[in-house]
């Protein structure tokens, strides 16, 4: 690391790059969406769809692609 680069990291500042939810503003938005269907076929697993906002959520905060 060169000594410009670290004279950036130094002011660079902490992101969260963690976003979790609360389970409140979780319990609210469950309610516009459709019910979570059981995995019954052959292909990829579903995911839960908190996990799905979760991650949108991150890709948004971060930035990242």
């Amino acid at each position: 690391m060169s000594c410009i680069q670290k004279e950036r990291a130094k002011d660079r500042k902490d992101i969260c790059t963690i976003i979790n939810i609360s389970d409140e503003l979780w319990d609210e938005i469950k309610l516009i969406l459709p019910n979570e269907k059981p995995y019954k076929t052959i292909g990829r697993p579903i995911v839960p769809y908190r996990k799905v906002l979760d991650g949108i959520l991150y890709i948004l905060r971060t930035g990242c692609q």
